[in-house]
């Protein structure tokens, strides 16, 4: 293990439990839990300290696989074994001493993490000073509890990833564990995240970094250490933008408005927060297949806010509403950013994420079935097919992307690409979503840069009478 002054501290956090409740069964810490992560960040120079709930010796869960590298490597560490013999009491750590904390998994955790008093402590502390939280599999048992100072659980609509309901069931431990990690976090208020059993998944959150299982914790590891900005790469990518200097060397007072106007002004309009006029804007781009400006947009939505899951499913969805060959160029781009920012697959929406309720995210459905089924299937049976059993079976219901969100991306897609014929009945789910109409009047203000003029003044028109007529 790595030992002295490194370029960050971080406090991994095992279980003390040895036996599943009453029955008798041997359990604790999952050993590739730790040495994963452990190995992604000694590699970037990151020291680590391990504590328990009770302190001294932390029980391994037995089934331990010494065939894995890691697994085999750490084992063969003597300051390794040693720190697992002596790990710090968690009560008795100064949490100022760590730029972070991961909470490791296995069953014993389920236990002993929940409501401890050292964990319901210590989390708030970390996570309220700007530092990392962490954790995998069964790790975030140590988060379901956990209150900031405001009273509100640190989790909620925060998104997590955590062992799933269908994995607990593979493991024939649904009738053993004292609760359903899955469903009290949810029930908590946690976006939880999940991708097929024994995938790997992770859920980045700003400050909160979360995994499914022990396929996922090499992954949080590594973004832990993206988090801690810690980046031993000589070279590192240059970040995308639009200049003053590259616009102004064609036109200078395209320049000088994009500097004084759009930047200084427009963006910095109250009445929408910057995420949302990083959706409005990326979706406009997507719609237009403006390919120059993604690289520097994306960039920006990512700095303000725009999870790495959220663009994923925003170009997903648009590849429905603008057409899969925009979708692709919006890939394309999409994927060197990340690749840039050490984003990886894990931590975007799996292909088989939880469902939306669909009275929530579609409501008022029926009009659109009886329209599709009258108008529509006559004519075409496959576009009518697709678009009850795909878009609005699948699409529309994935959880990678707020109700709300996916509303306003469509609406400003269509905006942006001037398909205003059937833009009243979009307007209409997004009031139902919950845009309101000062919003909806800078999301008109900002499309106006981005799409071009004359398409403002038809799409007001239709909005305007869909608020009138909601009455608002």
């Amino acid at each position: 293990m790595n030992k002295g002054k490194g370029t960050a501290k971080v406090l991994f956090v095992v279980t003390s439990c040895n036996v599943k409740g009453e029955t008798g069964i041997p359990t604790g810490f999952n050993l590739s839990e730790v040495t994963h992560p452990l190995e992604k960040l000694e590699e970037k120079g990151v020291v680590v300290d391990i504590a328990s709930i009770k302190g001294g010796h932390a029980p391994l869960d037995g089934l331990e696989d010494f065939n894995d590298p890691a697994n085999a490597k750490y084992w063969a560490d003597t300051d390794f074994r040693n720190a697992l013999e002596n790990t710090l009491k968690l009560d008795e750590v100064n949490a100022a001493d760590y730029d972070g904390i991961f909470f490791a998994g296995g069953h014993g955790t389920m236990w002993d993490f929940a409501d401890s008093p050292a964990v319901l402590e210590i989390v708030p502390e970390f996570y309220e000073s700007g530092k990392i939280v962490s954790a995998v599999c069964h790790g975030p048992a140590a988060l379901v509890n956990v209150k900031l100072s405001d009273g509100s659980y640190l989790i909620a609509g925060k998104s997590v990833a955590a062992f799933t309901n269908g994995e607990e069931e593979e493991v024939q431990s649904t009738n053993v564990v004292p609760f359903l990690l899955e469903d009290v976090l949810i029930k908590h208020g946690a976006d939880y995240k999940h991708s097929p059993n024994w995938n790997n998944n992770i859920a980045v959150h700003g400050r909160l970094i979360t995994g499914q299982n022990p396929q996922s914790a090499a992954s949080v590891g590594l973004a832990i250490a993206k988090a801690l900005k810690i980046n031993n790469d000589e070279n590192t990518a240059p970040k995308p933008g639009l200049t003053a200097d590259f616009v102004g060397s064609v036109s200078p007072s395209l320049s000088k408005y994009s500097v004084d106007t759009l930047t200084a002004e427009v963006w910095e309009r109250p009445g929408l927060s910057k995420h949302d006029r990083c959706i409005v804007t990326v979706s406009s781009l997507i719609a237009r297949n403006h390919t120059v400006g993604m690289p520097h947009y994306f960039a920006k939505a990512l700095d303000n806010g725009v999870t790495p899951g959220e663009l994923s499913e925003i170009i997903t969805h648009l590849a429905f509403y603008s057409g899969w060959p925009n979708a692709i160029s919006a890939v394309g781009v999409a994927k060197e950013l990340f690749e840039n920012n050490n984003i990886w697959q894990a931590e975007l929406p799996s292909t088989d994420p939880l469902r939306l309720n669909k009275d929530e995210a579609l409501p008022g459905d029926e009009n659109r079935l009886g329209f599709i089924q009258q108008n529509i299937a006559p004519i075409s049976k496959g576009f009518a097919k697709y678009t009850n059993e795909l878009l609005y079976g699948e699409v529309w219901l994935r959880s990678g992307l707020s109700s709300r969100s996916r509303s306003l991306a469509t609406v400003c897609a269509m905006i942006a690409a001037g398909d205003i014929q059937f833009l009243g009945l979009y307007m209409g789910r997004a009031v139902q979503h919950g845009i309101t109409r000062e919003e909806m009047d800078e999301v008109l203000t900002q499309l106006a840069f981005y799409a071009g003029w004359p398409k403002i003044v038809s799409a007001s028109l239709v909005v305007k009478e869909v608020y009138e007529s909601a009455g608002k």
